[in-house]
């Protein structure tokens, strides 16, 4: 797949067209860089008189997208100044953007970025615009939602989620109970091989609605009764971990005794480059 076009749109909802073989508006995107994967930052510990260090965690850092905009004006409509200054709209300094990226001319993902900062070349014979984004969330995102059902088991049936996204994800479990009960457990097998268990022992009454959000700085444990909703984070195991999905075949199951309970899985696709 090949990338054709970048959209910007600015906090007023404005929507700014960037089509990369299309200067019939006035624009012409002649680079983007920072789409790639971005740097990883990784931490380690040494010990005197030992060669070399343990590795002890990796992160990624933020992501820096960099584009350099061509002005090329139709006279007969507007001038070098006016397009300038309908950039400014969309790429001042400090100003927050989103930024959509087509590939095949099919909207694909988008990002929430930053302006750091917006330079041209205003004495040019060929005038430019140079951007520079930063994204604090190094991910693109999946403009759809993609929903998952299943029901409960009793035994190891596990069912297969194929995530496509290239970073990990997290999910939202809903679960309406149509009787009581007295725990759930949510199973995990990701791709790596690695397990996530989250187990939860409390007072589930017929009605409830069971709500588990693992998404990365959402995180949470709750349950809907009578129309108010209720953390119930005390109710999860201190042992247990949060779902994650990681990119391809992974193995799900929601454990419960009784009859299946059905449930939905929702979750983002997040990419870590274009």
């Amino acid at each position: 797949m090949m990338l054709t076009q970048v959209t910007a749109q600015n906090v007023r909802g404005d929507l700014l067209l960037l089509p990369l073989a299309d200067s019939s508006g006035g624009y012409i995107v002649r680079n983007i860089d920072g789409l790639d994967p971005v740097k990883a930052v990784l931490a380690s510990s040494s010990i005197a008189q030992v060669d070399g260090a343990d590795f002890q965690h990796a992160r990624r850092d933020i992501r820096n997208i960099t584009m350099k905009i061509g002005i090329q004006p139709d006279w007969s409509v507007t001038d070098v100044g006016d397009l300038r200054k309908s950039l400014y709209a969309f790429f001042m300094p400090k100003s927050p953007v989103t930024m959509s990226f087509y590939l095949d001319d099919a909207l694909f993902a988008t990002t929430d970025a930053i302006v750091e900062s917006c330079e041209n070349s205003m004495f040019s014979a060929d005038p430019e615009v140079d951007i520079s984004l930063i994204c604090y969330d190094p991910d693109f995102y999946d403009t759809a939602l993609t929903t998952v059902s299943g029901s409960t088991v009793t035994d190891m049936t596990e069912q297969v989620i194929t995530y496509a996204g290239s970073s990990d994800t997290g999910v939202v479990f809903k679960m309406t109970l149509p009787r009581n009960i007295s725990d759930l457990m949510l199973y995990n097998t990701r791709p790596d091989g690695i397990i996530n268990i989250f187990y939860a022992q409390g007072t589930f009454l017929s009605g409830d609605i069971i709500k588990i959000g693992s998404i990365e700085k959402d995180k949470y444990f709750r349950i809907v009764r009578a129309g108010l909703e209720y953390s119930v984070l005390y109710w999860m195991n201190r042992t247990s971990s949060w779902i994650s999905l990681q990119e391809g075949d992974n193995r799900f199951r929601a454990v419960t005794s009784g009859t299946a309970i059905s449930f939905t899985l929702e979750y983002t696709n997040k990419y870590g480059a274009l």
